[in-house]
């Protein structure tokens, strides 16, 4: 028997005073309810060159904003896993990369496994 699905479609805004807001889709399956989203952080991308996973916090609802990366920090992988009780789900994780453009600081792609894809703005 699933308990949680496995976070998916993430997409990240990045605000004025440099917070990120993630947001993701996740099919858990119906009655499951008291459901939170445990996110973590690394510094350095998917190969692990920052180290181990740091918690960042929790969220009941499919979204994060992140106010506690240091300046910087490029790229950073996150991990997001839903949590039920005692049960924790698959985690999934994603990288983001950030350049510089238009004059400032910006997303200029996210990870997900190998594939690159198109930078979606939280809404």
């Amino acid at each position: 028997m699933t308990i949680h699905g496995t976070p998916f479609e993430f997409t990240v805004g990045l605000w004025q005073n440099g917070s990120l807001e993630l947001k993701w889709k996740c099919g858990n399956p119906s009655g499951t309810v008291g459901t939170i989203y445990q996110v973590k952080w690394r510094i350095g991308g998917a190969t692990g060159g920052g180290g181990a996973f740091t918690f960042v916090g929790a969220t009941g609802v499919r979204s994060f904003t992140d106010d506690t990366l240091p300046a910087g920090s490029t790229p950073v992988t996150y991990e997001v896993a839903a949590v039920r009780s005692t049960t924790r789900g698959n985690p999934a994780q994603f990288t983001v990369n950030f350049g510089t453009g238009g004059g400032g600081f910006a997303i200029t792609g996210i990870i997900k496994g190998s594939v690159t894809t198109p930078v979606k703005l939280a809404a």
